[in-house]
C-alpha cells in the first residue's frame, strides 16, 4: 500500500530503529500473532496471548508494538501491497482470446496472493465488520483498491457497465470466491478448472459480446460440462429435512411477543453493525430500550438470541429461495423485484448471514439453518439455470459460489457507501450481473 492507506507510526520514539536482535524479536512477535489470529481469531487473541507465545513479557511486547491492532495493520499493509502489485500486472481485457487469457491469469495471481495471506484475508473480513478502530483503515484501502481496479477497467471498453461498478463486482466476488475456497480447503494446485469457469462467468459479465469460441475453446483446460441441460436431465437437489421454524415464543402474551420482537430486531441491528463477536447484551438492550433483566427473561445469553434470529431468518430465506426457482431468461422485471426483496431481507439479517458463512460461532442449530438455506438456494439456482440454453461449459458448483458471493458481498460493499449508492442502483447492478453471468442464453 504505497499510498499509505493503512500505514501508521510505530509505537514509541525509538521503535522504528532496531538492531538485528530487535528485528528478530519483532518478526517473532508478528509470526506468533499471525498463528494466533489463525487459530483463535483476531478478537479472541490478546496481547497477553501473543506475549506468552513469543516467550516475552508484555512490557517487551510494548517496546515494539502499541497493540495487537498495530500488528494487524502492518500485516494488512503487506498483503494489501501484494494485491496492488497484482492489479499493476493485469494485462488488457476485452472480448478476445488475449483478453480472456489475461483475466484468467489475473484470477490465478489473485488466488495465489490470497493463499499466501489467507489468515489476514479471513480476519480482514471479521475486523471489517466489527466496529473496531481498524475498520476505517480497512474501508479506506478497499475503496482505494477498487479505484485502482476501476482505472484499469476504464481502458478495457466495458460493455454497458461503468468501471467503478464493474470494479466493485469484481473485487467483491473474487475475494468472496477465494474466501469460500479457503473454507473448503481447495489448494491452488486444483484451481485451474474452477478459475476457468469463474473467468467464463466474469467475461460474460464484463464483455457479453465475447464470441462463445473465445471462452469455450480457450487453451490449457479441458472443462467438465456440468450444466443440467448438458446431461439432458434436470439437476435439482432435494432439500434436507428442516421442518418449520420453531416458534418458541408462541405461548407469550401479545405484550411479551412484542418485547421479544423488539429485542430480536435490536439484536439483528447490533450483530450487523458490530459483528457477533464484539456485540454484547448491553449493546442490544441499549438499542431496544430495555433493562438487562428483560433480556434475560426471554434469552439465556446473546448466543441464544442469535439462534432464535437464525431460526427466524431460515424461515424467510426458504421463502425467498423458493421464489427464485421460477425466474429464467428474459424475466427482467421478476428478477429485479426478487432482488429488491432480497436486499431488504439481507439488510435485516446480515449479521446472521455473516455468521452462517463464516461458521463462527459454532452451534448445531446455526449449522442446520446454514445447510438448509444453502441447499434451498442451490436448488433454486439449478432450477433457473436448467431453463438457460448454453453452448459453453458451466460448472454448477462455481455458478453457485458466484451467486452466493454476489448476493452476500455486494450489499455489504455498497451499504457503507450509502451516500453514493442508492438501493435501486444496486438492485439494477446485481440484476445485470446475474443476467449476463448466468441467466442469458450463450
Amino acid at each position: 500500500m504505497s499510498e499509505g492507506v493503512l500505514r501508521r507510526s510505530s509505537y514509541g520514539p525509538t521503535s522504528p530503529v532496531v538492531g538485528e536482535r530487535g528485528a528478530r524479536t519483532r518478526e517473532r512477535i508478528i509470526s506468533e500473532a499471525l498463528t494466533l489470529f489463525a487459530t483463535q481469531g483476531f478478537h479472541g487473541t490478546s496481547v497477553h496471548d501473543i506475549s506468552a507465545a513469543a516467550e516475552m513479557s508484555r512490557a517487551t511486547f510494548y517496546q515494539y508494538f502499541e497493540s495487537k491492532e498495530e500488528i494487524f495493520v502492518q500485516l494488512l499493509d503487506e498483503c494489501g501491497g501484494a494485491l496492488v502489485d497484482v492489479v499493476r500486472q493485469l494485462g488488457p481485457l476485452g472480448p478476445t482470446l488475449e483478453g480472456f487469457g489475461n483475466l484468467r491469469s489475473w484470477l490465478l495471481a489473485w488466488a495465489q496472493i490470497y493463499d499466501k495471506y489467507s489468515t489476514m484475508f479471513v480476519q480482514w473480513a471479521n475486523v471489517d465488520s466489527s466496529g473496531t478502530a481498524i475498520r476505517p483503515l480497512v474501508a479506506g484501502f478497499v475503496e482505494s483498491f477498487d479505484a485502482r481496479v476501476a482505472r484499469r477497467l476504464k481502458q478495457a471498453d466495458l460493455e454497458g457497465l461503468s468501471a467503478p461498478d464493474a470494479a466493485v463486482v469484481l473485487t467483491s466476488v473474487v475475494n468472496r470466491f477465494n474466501y469460500l475456497r479457503h473454507v473448503t480447503s481447495t489448494p491452488t494446485a486444483e484451481l485451474e478448472e474452477p478459475l476457468y469457469h469463474l473467468a467464463v462467468i466474469l467475461q460474460s459479465v464484463l464483455f457479453p459480446s465475447t464470441p462463445v469460441e473465445v471462452t469455450r475453446d480457450a487453451p490449457g483446460v479441458q472443462p467438465e460440462w456440468l450444466h443440467p441441460r448438458t446431461h439432458g436431465v434436470t439437476v435439482v437437489p432435494a432439500l434436507p429435512a428442516s421442518g418449520e421454524p420453531h416458534d418458541r415464543f408462541a405461548h407469550l402474551t401479545s405484550r411479551g411477543a412484542a418485547t421479544v420482537r423488539e429485542l430480536m430486531e435490536a439484536g439483528g441491528q447490533v450483530f450487523a453493525e458490530r459483528g457477533y463477536q464484539r456485540a454484547n447484551v448491553d449493546d442490544i438492550v441499549g438499542v431496544a430500550g430495555f433493562a438487562r433483566g428483560t433480556f434475560y427473561k426471554y434469552f439465556d445469553e446473546k448466543l441464544d438470541l442469535l439462534v432464535a434470529l437464525s431460526d427466524q431468518c431460515r424461515g424467510e430465506a426458504l421463502e425467498i429461495a423458493h421464489s427464485f426457482e421460477g425466474i429464467g431468461p428474459g424475466d427482467g422485471e421478476p428478477l429485479r423485484a426478487w432482488l429488491a426483496a432480497y436486499v431488504d431481507f439481507h439488510a435485516r439479517y446480515v449479521g446472521v448471514i455473516r455468521v452462517w458463512l463464516e461458521r463462527t460461532p459454532s452451534h448445531p442449530a446455526l449449522e442446520r439453518d446454514r445447510a438448509v438455506v444453502l441447499a434451498a438456494m442451490r436448488r433454486a439456482l439449478y432450477a433457473a439455470l436448467d431453463r438457460v440454453p448454453r453452448s459453453q461449459p458451466l460448472d454448477l458448483r462455481v455458478a453457485e459460489v458466484f451467486q452466493v458471493a454476489l448476493l452476500e458481498r455486494l450489499p455489504e460493499t455498497y451499504r457503507p457507501r450509502a451516500k453514493r449508492a442508492r438501493t435501486p442502483h444496486m438492485v439494477e447492478l446485481m440484476a445485470q450481473v446475474l443476467e449476463r453471468g448466468l441467466l442469458t442464453p450463450r
